[in-house]
Order: C-alpha cells, then structure tokens, then sequence
C-alpha cells in the first residue's frame, strides 16, 4: 500500500501538527493580530498620519497574511531538516518586528511609551533609513 503523501511530506505535515503547541509560532500569532487590531484602531485617532482608508487597509491585510503564509509554512521544513534554530530566529525577528510596530500605534494613539524603549527605536529608525540610502 502506498502512503497518500510521499515520505518527505509526511514529515513536514507531522511538523506543521506539532506547530499548534509551539509557544514562538503562538506569540507569534498574538503579535499579527495585536498588530492589526492596533493599526485599526490607530487609523481612527486624530494623530494618524495616514486616516482610515480601505486600500491602505488592504495593502496591509496583505501584508500580514504574506508574512503568517511564510512563517506557517517554512517553520515545519526548517523543522524537519533539523534547522531549529534558524525557524525559531526567523519566527522571534516577526515577533520583535511586530513588537515594534505594537508600539509605535500605541504611541501614535497617545499611550505613553518609556523613553529608554523610544531611543532604542528611534536609533533602528535612523539604521534602517541609512540601509535604505545605500539600495
């Protein structure tokens, strides 16, 4: 009798099952909708820079469905050609990218944010722009 997914498959179908009690791929998931809940509410204050607007919304949606197809899916390959360690950095760099992003809604909606934490993204900021001049 022959298997109904080749044997590779398999293994990467078992790890894709074991990713439901993975605490990264969980907090990982928390941080997307906590991300779009606060973009959302963020486009409704009177200090957002761009309003409400279905294509921005859109475009964004998007986005995030992109980035939760690639993690959900290259997470169990890593896993299975035994890659742990670079699964689990790729997923815990998205954490700390939405991390930040949680952050800066908030401190457009007005929340107040702890100086020591706005250096730290306003120095990203600045080394993210000057990457962005040498392209």
């Amino acid at each position: 009798m022959t298997p109904l997914v080749p044997f590779g498959w398999s293994l990467v179908l078992t790890a894709a099952h074991a990713m439901v009690n993975n605490m990264y791929i969980e907090v990982f998931l928390w941080a997307v909708m906590a991300d779009l809940m606060t973009g959302i509410v963020k486009s409704f204050t009177g200090h957002a820079k761009v309003k409400a607007d279905s294509s921005t919304g859109l475009r964004g949606l998007a986005k995030h469905l992109l980035i939760m197809l690639l993690v959900l899916t290259i997470y169990p390959i890593l896993d299975v050609l035994q890659f742990d360690a670079i699964s689990n950095a790729v997923v815990l760099f998205y954490i700390a990218e939405y991390a930040i992003s949680i952050l800066e809604n908030l401190e457009v909606m007005g929340f107040p944010i702890p100086s020591f934490l706005k250096s730290r993204f306003e120095k990203m900021a600045e080394t993210a722009d000057k990457e962005d001049e040498f392209k």
